[in-house]
């Protein structure tokens, strides 16, 4: 009987200990879940003009008076950080001193003038920065030579870099 005693003693404790073991196996744990949010780039939204006539009427040059850029965006501000001039149909004169051989064009962009093709020498004065649901009004003018009478010809492009001010 002692044995039995024994052995039954030592049977619920082997029972136990299993017990113990398989009771670990389905603990609970709480784990959090931590959120960064990190926004390394401010979006832009601006609108730039899909074109900068020039018509020359009887020898006077006009251009438009609403060209501009907008910026789009809710909250933000955006910066004009480089201007170029590629020719078209024209080649790209010195807007200071226009004395070219026919068929070309010279422009100056708020203030900014053409020496060639190119990038333009522009200033912060000249182009400042763009607060969120603002424009920045482009006014230019052009210098034009040309011995034939055109209509819709592409005779520059003009390249506006924007970059989001931080």
């Amino acid at each position: 009987m002692k044995h039995k005693f024994l052995a039954l003693i030592l049977a619920l404790t082997l029972a136990l200990s299993l017990g113990a073991t398989a009771s670990a196996v389905s603990q609970e744990h709480e784990v959090p879940v931590t959120l960064t949010i990190v926004n390394t780039e401010q979006k832009i939204s601006v609108t730039v003009p899909a074109a900068l006539p020039v018509s020359v009427i009887d020898g006077d040059v006009i251009t438009a008076t609403n060209a501009a850029i907008r910026n789009t965006a809710e909250r933000g501000t955006i910066r004009v950080t480089a201007v170029e001039v590629r020719p078209g149909a024209y080649a790209i004169g010195n807007y200071e001193d226009f004395n070219e051989r026919l068929e070309a064009i010279a422009l100056s962009l708020n203030g900014c003038p053409t020496r060639a093709a190119g990038a333009l020498t522009i200033s912060r004065e000249a182009f400042p920065d763009v607060e969120a649901g603002e424009a920045l009004a482009l006014r230019y003018e052009a210098k034009v030579n040309t011995a034939e009478e055109v209509s819709a010809v592409k005779a520059a492009t003009v390249v506006f870099t924007i970059a989001a001010v931080e």
